[in-house]
C-alpha cells in the first residue's frame, strides 16, 4: 500500500529531474545574439546596415543592425530574408571564394539566425560579443579605417529645389600646408556629406587626382569622363578602398583632388540641400612596390533600341604589360541587368574573371580580389553588359522604354563601363608614403 502510493511521487520527481536537466542543456545550447548572431551580421550585413549618415551619406539599408537594441525589433524580418536568400546582397555568381568582400550565408549560418529568432531573439552574455567591426561612428562623420592622415573637403555646393539629376565636378588644389611632400596613399574613404531622412541624395561619388603639371578639368557640370578617376567611384553599399600590402597610389605635392558628384533626387519645393563631400586619405608608412591605377573598359558608342530586352554591349582591351588586377567595378544605370569580365590569354585559353547575372544599379558593388591576380602581357579583357529597355522594366525602374537610349551622364541615360583597379608589374614607387615634416 505504501509502496504503491509512493510510485506517482517517484515518477513525478524523476520527471521533474529529467525536465530540469533537459531545460539546463537547452539553456546552455540556446543561440544568442552576442555569441552567435552578431559575428554573422558583422561579417555580412553591417557594412550597409549602419545608422543614417554613416555610409556614403545616405541610409543604404532601411535599418541599422549594429547593436542588439537595433537588431532585436527586426529579428523575424531578418529570418525571412536570410531564409529566402534575399539577404545579404551579392550579385556575382562566379568565381567563388576569390573576392575579399564576398557576402553570403552558409546553411549553418542561416539556421543559426532562424534558431535565434525561434528562441525569442535573446541577447545573451554581452561579454561573448565579437570585437567591434571597423565601422563608421554613428552620426559622427567618423571614418571606418580610423583617423585619416589627410581629409580633403570639396567646396560647399547647393543642390537646388528644381534639381533632379545633377553632375558636379569640384576641384581642390592641395596647398603646401595640406601636403608638404609627395606621399603614397595606401587607403582612402569617401564621405558623401549629406543625409536627408528617407531620401537618397547622392547617386554616386568619384574621386580623381590631377598632378601638378596636368591641366585642371573645366566646369562643374561635366560627366564622369572629365576627371582622371584615380581613386575610383562608390555608390550605395560601398566600402573603403584599402590596397594590398606593397601596392599604393602616388599623390604628389601640389596635386589637385577632383570630386565628381552625381546628385539624384525628386525636384520640388523644400527639397534643396547643401552638400560638402570629403575624402579621407591614409598614407603608407614605407616604400611601395606597385603603383595602382584605375581605368575603364567600355564604350560611348552604343544605342539600346526601344523595347529591346537582353541588348548586349561589349568592349575589350589588350594588356601591353604584365598587369596585377586588384578589383572590378561594373558601372551602368537603370536598364543594366548583367555584367561579365572574361580574360583571353595569349595562348588562347579563356578565364571568367567576373560574372554578375543580377546587376542592380542600386547596389553597385566593387568586387575586390583577395589576392592580386597577375595577367600576362597580351591578355585581352572583354567586358560585356546586358540591358533591358522593355516596358516591364521601365515600369519597375521608372524610365521611358519607348525611346532609344545612348551613353550619357544622367541616371535616365545609360553607361557601359567596366572599371579595373590595376598595377603594371614593372612600375615601382620609390618614394616613402609617410610625410616628412
Amino acid at each position: 500500500m505504501n509502496r504503491t502510493a509512493r510510485m506517482p511521487v517517484i515518477v513525478t520527481t524523476f520527471g521533474a529531474l529529467v525536465f530540469t536537466a533537459v531545460s539546463a542543456r537547452a539553456a546552455s545550447d540556446k543561440v544568442t545574439y552576442y555569441e552567435h548572431v552578431a559575428p554573422i551580421l558583422q561579417a555580412n550585413c553591417v557594412s550597409c546596415h549602419q545608422p543614417a549618415g554613416s555610409n556614403i551619406g545616405s541610409l543604404v539599408a532601411p535599418m541599422s543592425l549594429m547593436t542588439y537594441e537595433e537588431t532585436r525589433p527586426w529579428a523575424r524580418a531578418i529570418a525571412r530574408k536570410v531564409r529566402a536568400r534575399e539577404m545579404p546582397p551579392w550579385f556575382a555568381d562566379a568565381p567563388k571564394g576569390v573576392f575579399l568582400n564576398e557576402r553570403g550565408l552558409t546553411e549553418k549560418e542561416i539556421q543559426t539566425i532562424v534558431a535565434w529568432v525561434d528562441a525569442g531573439a535573446p541577447g545573451g552574455d554581452r561579454s561573448k560579443a565579437p570585437p567591434s567591426a571597423r565601422l563608421a561612428e554613428a552620426h559622427g562623420g567618423g571614418y571606418s579605417l580610423g583617423t585619416p592622415d589627410l581629409i580633403v573637403k570639396m567646396p560647399p555646393y547647393f543642390v537646388t529645389d528644381e534639381a533632379q539629376d545633377v553632375q558636379g565636378l569640384f576641384q581642390v588644389k592641395l596647398s603646401d600646408e595640406m601636403l608638404p611632400n609627395d606621399v603614397t596613399v595606401r587607403a582612402w574613404e569617401f564621405r558623401a556629406g549629406t543625409y536627408l531622412a528617407g531620401r537618397d541624395t547622392v547617386h554616386h561619388m568619384c574621386g580623381g587626382v590631377s598632378e601638378p603639371d596636368q591641366a585642371p578639368a573645366d566646369g562643374v557640370d561635366a560627366g564622369e569622363g572629365a576627371a582622371n578617376l584615380a581613386l575610383g567611384c562608390i555608390a550605395g553599399g560601398a566600402e573603403p578602398h584599402e590596397l594590398p600590402n606593397g601596392f599604393g597610389r602616388e599623390l604628389k605635392k601640389g596635386s589637385t583632388l577632383i570630386f565628381n558628384m552625381h546628385y539624384y533626387k525628386q525636384p520640388g519645393p523644400g527639397t534643396g540641400y547643401w552638400n560638402q563631400a570629403e575624402i579621407g586619405l591614409y598614407f603608407a608608412k614605407g616604400p611601395i612596390k606597385h603603383k595602382v591605377r584605375t581605368k575603364a573598359i567600355g564604350t560611348f558608342g552604343f544605342e539600346i533600341p526601344p523595347g529591346k530586352k537582353n541588348h548586349r554591349v561589349g568592349a575589350a582591351e589588350t594588356l601591353d604589360k604584365d598587369t596585377f588586377i586588384l578589383a572590378y567595378w561594373p558601372h551602368a544605370h537603370l536598364r543594366a541587368t548583367a555584367a561579365r569580365y572574361v580574360a583571353t590569354y595569349p595562348d588562347g585559353r579563356t578565364e571568367l574573371l567576373l560574372d554578375v547575372p543580377r546587376y542592380d544599379q542600386t547596389w553597385q558593388v566593387t568586387y575586390k580580389l583577395r589576392e592580386p591576380k597577375l595577367l600576362p602581357k597580351g591578355t585581352r579583357i572583354d567586358v560585356e553588359m546586358l540591358f533591358d529597355n522593355s516596358a516591364e522594366r521601365g515600369a519597375k525602374r521608372q524610365f521611358n522604354p519607348n525611346i532609344g537610349i545612348q551613353f550619357g551622364p544622367r541616371t535616365q541615360d545609360e553607361m557601359m563601363l567596366g572599371f579595373l583597379s590595376y598595377a603594371e608589374r614593372d612600375t615601382e614607387i620609390t618614394t616613402s608614403g609617410q610625410q616628412q615634416n
